[in-house]
């Protein structure tokens, strides 16, 4: 694992769905709020902390950010997702992270 992504928090990046889908979705703390939160125009500290702030308290958090990991293409990262930038996310990509997803008849992707 490189240096930056050691410094990321740790996280138990275990996407959890059922048969029907994403169904954590339905418990993400984003549900209902403006999409365009999530997708500042930049990414400084100031641009990205209420996004933040949102995801640190969202108890889907792992699974938002292994879906992503999971499903995102490298040159596509965009927005705060799992409450990482699209910089961290690539980081934790690189870093190898491997993502063991629980399936009961659905797919992550």
């Amino acid at each position: 694992m490189s240096p930056r992504a050691a410094r990321l928090p740790l996280l138990h990046l275990v996407p959890t769905t059922t048969a029907a889908g994403h169904r954590w979705r339905d418990n993400a703390a984003c549900l209902g709020l403006d999409a365009e939160l999530f997708f500042p125009v930049d990414n400084r500290p100031t641009s990205v902390e209420t996004p933040r702030r949102v995801c640190r308290g969202c108890p889907v958090r792992a699974e938002c950010l292994a879906d992503a990991l999971a499903t995102e293409e490298p040159a596509h990262r965009f927005g705060v997702v799992g409450g990482t930038t699209p910089g961290e996310r690539r980081v934790l990509h690189r870093a190898g992270l491997t993502i063991t997803a629980p399936l009961v008849g659905g797919d992550v992707a």
